[in-house]
């Protein structure tokens, strides 16, 4: 059965998620989890043969690094998403297995992306992301989890500084933004909380709010 094409984004943004094979752990320890955010800046700060900054192959947004997958939520560049993800899976892989000694594929073949057409299914992607290691009962808030982009939206760990924070920040501020992501999240993406008024809160609340 042929492979279904992916689906095209009007706006270049991507929900991206990157599985080891056989649900195989890819994080062993610290160091791993900092290689693979080396490797994510690379195809953001770009230099030439002068030391030049030349264009990025991709904006990030968002990031979660989990045991044995990893969600991203960036935006084409220099390059379509294929090629980035190859870039990324390629380099960690090489590292991995060199430092492991062992040999072979280490993410599943077929990464799985999204398409992200509007700003609304974007910042439930936000709060999908970061939730993760909450759900996973990894953590009990979403702050204290290290290997997200959340330490990014809080101002902290400036020196691994990778997602373009600028069009949430400015949106949300810091309180209403962290409000806003720790809020459960349905299965379906919408929001199912109840201020005592018989009402849902949707994404529209949380912006007009």
């Amino acid at each position: 059965m042929p492979r279904q094409t992916r689906k095209k984004s009007g706006t270049g943004i991507y929900h991206v998620m990157l599985r080891g094979i056989n649900r195989q752990d890819i994080f062993e320890e610290e160091e791993d989890y900092l290689q693979f955010l080396k490797i994510l800046r690379g195809l953001v700060e770009r230099y030439d043969e002068n030391g030049q900054l030349i264009p990025s192959h991709c904006t990030f947004y968002a990031y979660c690094m989990m045991s044995n997958h990893i969600h991203l939520l960036m935006r084409e560049r220099d390059e379509q998403i294929g090629e980035s993800i190859k870039r990324i899976g390629v380099a960690y892989a090489r590292y991995y297995n060199r430092k492991y000694e062992r040999n072979g594929h280490l993410f599943q073949d077929r990464f799985r992306s999204e398409p992200v057409n509007n700003i609304e299914y974007f910042m439930t992607l936000m709060r999908y992301i970061h939730q993760n290691p909450v759900h996973a009962g990894l953590t009990l808030e979403v702050r204290d989890y290290p290997w997200s982009s959340w330490a990014e939206y809080e101002g902290k760990h400036s020196e691994i500084q990778l997602c373009d924070t600028k069009p949430v920040i400015k949106r949300l501020d810091r309180t209403n933004l962290y409000e806003f992501v720790t809020m459960p999240v349905m299965e379906n993406g919408i929001l199912d909380v109840d201020y005592g008024t018989g009402g849902k809160v949707t994404d529209d609340d949380i912006k007009e709010k």
